[in-house]
């Protein structure tokens, strides 16, 4: 034997040593190698197919990715790698026990002295891909255990929205089973012939992979059933395909609740408004009855009494009109109750007896300090009004706000206290309704010294308000 053919001997020995498949193939695609791992995983003879072409070993594979990559090979020099997991048409090779053998392809150019020659690598992944598939079902077996126990419905589809995998609660919910839905549109189980929120293609790769904020939806079931759900989204990728799975939970029993709440607050608020309204309407009531009796009274002292408490009671039943008016009823809005206020004691005394000049900051009161404060700034106007001399009263309210309370004043040019006054030793009914409302609000009166009239001015530190425009809502 010659040195030569010795060598191709021990090549030969090598090659069939080797545990991978072996194909060498000529320019011509003929087979000039086909080693006994290929013989046993095709039954085809190494003699019955040397000087061959491949294609008539595996005409089906001519016009397939395997065809071009030889081609490839043999006339550009380029090399390819053909996985089973990408390419479905590879060779039909089989194992010892005549199950299918997962392999891969490695098709590069061979240089030999009869020009270029095609050598191809046929490497069995069937062991790793299986020991992969063991350990995907073990994961995905504990993920099951997991998400079928969940109350809540988990449903996963592929970037076009078709249903891939749906949990237990899902089929409990939609009261529809694996072979009624998976396979079909998502809206085949959310929504029954009509349209649902859910992200597919672009919008399902824009998806954020953590969960995006819930939103609610609600569906109709098959059965008709109406279901009021809170949808959670989150994209994921498994072997370079995009998935998305959502969690539906059935919160049908929390909008029925939170719907009732609503409602209840709907009915406390028209509740509180018409307390207001029947309590201004009461009051207003009471009013009209003094004014009737003092009409009746010849005693000009009697029926300045009774105008005086008919005054203080209007001036109560402006708050209540005011509330009734209000969509909130915590909090009044103590300027824009001023501007009503003077504007009826003006209206009432003539414009030829007073004017009242106002500047008031945007304060939101408490309700409890509400009223007292009117009846307060109603007694400090009147009194201004009522010892205003011969003159036209000419009154000047300010109502300024800070950061830690705020400030009334009722200033007048009248003729003054007498020497020596002293507000809480005032014996005169509205003098000592002013002392006590500013004592219960938590205020300080003080007699302001002027050069002409007098000026009230009571001063407030409290949380219990808002220096904010009434159009922004109450704190």
């Amino acid at each position: 034997m010659s040195p030569s053919s010795d060598s191709l001997h021990h090549g030969s020995l090598v090659l069939d040593a080797l545990d991978s498949g072996i194909i060498i193939l000529g320019g011509d695609h003929r087979v000039v190698t086909w080693n006994v791992w290929m013989e046993r995983a095709t039954d085809v003879a190494q003699a019955t197919l040397v000087g061959r072409s491949i294609w008539e070993a595996f005409p089906a594979l001519l016009d397939t990715r395997f065809g071009d990559a030889i081609n490839d090979a043999l006339q550009a020099g380029a090399s390819s790698i053909l996985t089973h997991s990408l390419h479905a048409k590879l060779l039909p090779l089989h194992l010892p026990d005549g199950r299918p053998l997962l392999h891969d392809l490695i098709i590069r150019p061979l240089p030999s002295p009869a020009g270029r020659e095609c050598l191809i690598q046929v490497k069995d992944v069937t062991v790793t891909v299986e020991r992969e598939r063991l350990l995907r079902e073990r994961r995905d077996a504990q993920y099951r255990a997991v998400v079928d126990t969940a109350q809540d419905a988990i449903v996963t589809t592929d970037a076009g929205g078709t249903l891939q995998w749906m949990n237990s609660a899902a089929q409990r919910i939609f009261g529809l089973g694996p072979h009624d839905a998976v396979g079909q549109d998502i809206a085949h189980l959310l929504s029954p012939g009509g349209d649902v929120p859910w992200p597919r293609n672009q919008d399902a790769l824009a998806l954020q992979e953590t969960s995006a904020h819930p939103v609610e939806l609600t569906v109709r079931r098959h059965d008709g059933a109406v279901l009021n759900l809170e949808l959670s989204l989150a994209r994921w990728q498994s072997e370079n395909r995009n998935f998305v799975t959502g969690i539906l939970r059935d919160v049908t029993e929390r909008r029925r609740v939170r719907d009732a709440l609503e409602q209840a607050v709907a009915d406390k608020t028209v509740l509180l408004r018409e307390i207001n309204h029947r309590v201004k309407n009461s009051l207003q009531l009471v009013s009209g009855l003094l004014n009737l009796q003092m009409a009746s009274l010849s005693d000009k002292s009697a029926r300045s009494l009774l105008k005086e408490a008919s005054d203080r009671i209007s001036a109560v039943a402006r708050v209540h009109h005011r509330l009734y008016q209000a969509d909130r009823f915590r909090t009044l809005d103590f300027a824009a109750f001023l501007q009503e206020m003077c504007d009826d004691l003006v209206q009432a005394s003539g414009e030829r007896v007073c004017t009242i000049e106002l500047a008031a900051d945007p304060l939101e009161v408490n309700i409890d300090h509400a009223a007292p404060l009117g009846l307060i700034t109603n007694e400090l106007i009147t009194n201004a009004i009522k010892h205003r001399g011969t003159d036209p009263a000419v009154i000047s309210v300010s109502l300024e706000c800070w950061a830690d309370g705020y400030g009334l004043s009722v200033s007048d040019q009248g003729p003054g206290l007498p020497p020596g006054f002293d507000a809480a030793k005032s014996r005169t009914l509205g003098m000592r309704i002013v002392t006590a409302l500013t004592r219960q609000i938590g205020g300080m009166m003080e007699i302001l010294p002027v050069a002409r009239g007098t000026n009230f001015r009571i001063t407030v530190s409290s949380r219990q308000h808002s220096c904010t425009d009434p159009e922004d809502g109450a704190p």
